[in-house]
């Protein structure tokens, strides 16, 4: 139909199914907000909000002709403000930056409160990234490089001799990045972090170039915010230097357990038994499983530092004598600048500072890494055995101290019984060997894996996300029982120095090598998990 109109647009209306959703009602609050959010992100649109549903009909209208940098305004509304020298807010208005490259639009918003907490806001095409992502990644560099630059240009770090970190800048800092980008990619369907590469340099040089221009344009405002944040710096350095005192105190002197430590009841090494996991999760569900009597449990904090030190190459000193003992120091110096480390170390009840440890001081028989099913899970494993094949650790390897749990990854629920399965590759056993049609197809074709897809489809299957997730009870009869249990004795090759080759590869410092690693066995990688 054609003719003269009044109103123009679209109108979409829609009902949500009471079958799929289990509430329809509506929070108004929650839709509030996110009308708000759109209409700061897209200066000059308005929005109206009407809700029909309360008994006098409420109507909210969101416009901001100053798009994010009003935002900014609105989520710093309620902190202190950072003053200047007559006691009034330093920021008449925040900081304003857009650009546009190569199709890809980038407006930025940001100023200093007198805060200690960040605020950040990154979106991609109006979608909140909790994760961050590159465009975040691009921010973050350009701005630390700008600050940097600017306080190398005036001087302002040649008396506290401090480098200006990128947590210094956080502190009181609120800031909302919005880019548009055509066909943006992400790590997951949930949009939380974005991950198209060629964002990030676009970010960094945009953000590089107009906030380079603002610090030298206004002067006594960035005096101000670098005081603020050489001050956040010389706090960083003072309390850097505490811990460094209490480490070198204390931290080798072993006087005591980790407080997280849930040790056993026997006290000898003979047949007792330390499970290192990550997370409390896991060892939460891991000391209510265990038998307490000789099993003893470490919780650590995430994936630890990679400790790995490279191969000793003695250097001669003056006299003409090798030495390695800059070498020692550096590599004990590494190890115990992570806290988990340290933990670890105590917990085993060993002397690092000894070139030769003494097993008879080692507190457990054997000790066992057990971490989840995945691969965050073979990360931290990686890092751990990486820990233990340093000198003087590696004793514990060479005298069949370390070993690794096999938490199953797959639990098939039959009835009140349960089957588990170890991996990938032990369902598709499992699946094949119970079902005579998908023997008779050829592995890998077509056929068979449109059949074996429907058979999994039938069977009721749980993936273990990680070990939080399976109940003490579960947990023992797998992966702690002696009687049922799969451990995995760690052991050198025959071969030491491939052994060693291989580490070096993998875990050192020289990135191009294991880049050429990586590229080389690609071809071989089954069941890559991204």
């Amino acid at each position: 139909m054609t003719g003269k109109s009044k109103g123009r647009g679209t109108k979409i209306t829609f009902l949500p199914s009471k079958e799929i959703f289990s509430s329809i009602k509506f929070s108004d609050s929650i839709l509030i907000k996110r009308m708000r959010e759109l209409a700061f992100l897209n200066k000059g649109i308005k929005i109206i909000f009407i809700d029909e549903n309360s008994k006098k009909e409420k109507i909210n209208e969101f416009k901001y002709e100053g798009g994010v940098l009003e935002f900014v305004e609105f989520l710093d509304v309620k902190r202190e403000k950072l003053q200047n020298k007559n006691g009034n807010d330093l920021f008449k208005k925040p900081i304003y930056i857009e650009g546009k490259k190569e199709s890809i639009e980038i407006e930025c918003s940001l100023k200093w409160n007198a805060s200690y907490s960040e605020d950040v806001y990154p979106y991609t095409n109006n979608i909140h990234q909790k994760d961050g992502g590159t465009h975040l990644l691009g921010f973050r560099s350009a701005l630390t490089r700008v600050i940097n630059k600017y306080a190398n240009e005036h001087n302002l770090l040649k008396k506290n001799k401090l480098t200006i970190s990128g947590d210094d800048i956080k502190e009181g800092l609120t800031c909302v990045l919005s880019a548009k980008i055509p066909d943006p990619k992400f790590s997951s369907q949930t949009k939380d972090k974005l991950v198209s590469s060629e964002v990030r340099m676009i970010v960094e040089n945009i953000i590089n170039e107009k906030l380079s221009i603002w610090f030298d344009q206004n002067p006594s405002v960035a005096k101000i915010i670098l005081a603020k944040i050489i001050q956040a710096a010389l706090a960083r350095d003072v309390a850097r230097k505490a811990r460094e005192n209490v480490r070198r105190k204390g931290a080798l002197e072993l006087s005591g357990l980790p407080g997280k430590l849930a040790d056993c009841q026997i006290g000898k090494q003979e047949g007792t038994e330390l499970f290192i996991v990550e997370g409390d999760s896991a060892g939460g569900s891991a000391k209510q499983g265990r038998n307490r009597a000789n099993q003893a449990v470490l919780p650590l904090r995430g994936k630890i530092l990679n400790t790995y030190v490279e191969e000793l190459k003695f250097k001669t000193n003056g006299n003409g004598k090798k030495n390695g003992s800059d070498h020692r120091t550096k590599a004990l110096s590494k190890m115990i600048s992570s806290n988990e480390i340290v933990t670890l170390i105590n917990a085993l009840g060993l002397d690092p500072k000894s070139e030769e440890i003494d097993l008879k001081d080692l507190r457990y028989g054997k000790i066992i890494i057990m971490t989840d099913a995945d691969v965050d899970g073979s990360h931290i494993r990686a890092l751990l055995l990486t820990f233990f094949n340093n000198k003087p650790f590696n004793k514990l390897i060479d005298h069949g101290h370390v070993y690794l749990a096999q938490p199953p990854l797959f639990k098939i629920n039959k009835g009140s019984k349960g089957i588990y399965i170890k991996d990938e590759k032990e369902l598709e056993h499992y699946i094949t060997n119970n079902n005579i049609e998908l023997q008779k197809l050829k592995k890998g074709s077509r056929e068979f894996i449109k059949a074996f897809d429907v058979e999994k489809s039938k069977m009721n299957i749980q993936r273990f996300k990680g070990l939080g997730e399976m109940n003490p009870d579960e947990l023992w009869s797998t992966t702690l029982d002696p009687e049922t249990r799969n451990l995995l004795k760690v052991q050198y090759s025959k071969d030491s120095k491939k052994d060693q080759s291989l580490i070096h590869t993998l875990m050192g410092n020289d990135v191009a090598l294991r880049r050429d690693f990586i590229i080389s066995n690609a071809i071989n990688v089954q069941n890559l998990d991204i």
